[in-house]
């Protein structure tokens, strides 16, 4: 990573923190802005991510390897969202890049995993209306974003609802 790798990073960040109008502590903005720009460039690999998440668990993973693992969910989470729901919901993968977070001791970023996927995702985010399924899955995995979203559009999420996760107003 060179300092103009880093430039634009940032200046990504910034630009999902304004989008998205989640504000970001010091700490997590510059997290997010390291990671992103470690990032850029490489594949990420979003394939047996569960798999792999719970053999470091399981395995009593090095710090590193537990950051890396929730870096690596966090990215899949904000870019590759279709992807991962061919597998499973974005409340599963959120909640394993903040299980893994938590293992490796970083515990703000455990917290700051969906308003960081949410920056992130905004920065990235064409201006085109979501599909709302997309939005709903967002939605339950915690996205204040995506709940605007909805709001904007008279949809309520909660746990009252059926499995369809609606209540119209």
């Amino acid at each position: 990573m060179n300092d103009a790798t880093l430039g634009i990073a940032s200046d990504f960040v910034k630009a999902g923190i304004d989008k998205a109008g989640i504000p970001l502590s010091t700490t997590l903005e510059a997290y997010l802005s390291f990671t992103f720009a470690r990032f850029i460039g490489r594949h990420v690999t979003v394939d047996l991510l569960t798999i792999r998440v719970a053999r470091a668990l399981d395995g009593n993973a090095p710090r590193d390897v537990l950051r890396a693992l929730a870096d690596e969910c966090l990215i899949a989470c904000a870019f590759f969202e279709r992807r991962l729901r061919r597998s499973g919901s974005v409340r599963h993968y959120v909640g394993l890049g903040q299980m893994s977070y938590d293992a490796a001791a970083l515990t703000e970023q455990a917290y700051g995993f969906v308003h960081m996927r949410d920056v992130m995702a905004s920065a990235a985010a064409s201006d085109r209306p979501e599909e709302a399924a997309l939005l709903l899955d967002r939605a339950r995995a915690g996205s204040t974003t995506a709940r605007a979203e909805l709001e904007q559009q008279n949809v309520v999420v909660g746990p009252w609802a059926r499995a369809s996760g609606l209540l119209w107003r």
